[in-house]
């Protein structure tokens, strides 16, 4: 009896090796030539961003307005894409993908333009195929004056 007291009591003292995670690693990012930036999703109001994650071909022929798109492996690939409408006219700067202990990052820059009137930003990214239950976090900054000394991050929808 006392041998098995002092088993039982040196697996209950026994403690799992846990590993804090606080790495990340860049995503690969893939050309994607040919994919013109118009998504056919209206986003209505200033600030507001819409956020896709594409894995099949019916979710990209829906998404992307447009009669030609270039084919996607989707059984390889995940198409990362986002619409954000702002105040005047922006671009894309940067994008990255990076991943976490938590999922994915996709992180985006946008830079203004001279135009002062409102417009739609479309940006994306084809990278390898996420896991179905992957989680991506969508990081849209828009810097001003073209200086990554002021930015506003939005919030989706």
């Amino acid at each position: 009896m006392a041998v098995l007291s002092l088993v039982a009591m040196s697996n209950s003292c026994k403690k799992e090796d846990v590993v804090p995670c606080n790495a990340s690693a860049d995503v690969t990012m893939l050309p994607l030539a040919g994919l013109k930036a118009s998504i056919s999703e209206p986003v209505p109001y200033v600030g507001q961003t819409n956020e896709y994650i594409i894995n099949s071909a019916a979710e990209y022929h829906e998404l992307f307005a447009g009669k030609k798109l270039p084919a996607i492996d989707f059984t390889t690939h995940t198409l990362l894409a986002g619409k954000t409408r702002t105040a005047s006219s922006y671009h894309l700067l940067a994008q990255q993908v990076v991943q976490t202990c938590t999922g994915y990052t996709y992180a985006v820059q946008l830079a203004p333009d001279a135009s002062p009137k409102a417009v739609s930003v479309v940006y994306y990214v084809l990278i390898p195929k996420l896991p179905e239950t992957a989680k991506v976090a969508f990081d849209v900054q828009l810097l001003a004056s073209g200086s990554s000394a002021e930015v506003s991050t939005l919030v989706a929808k």
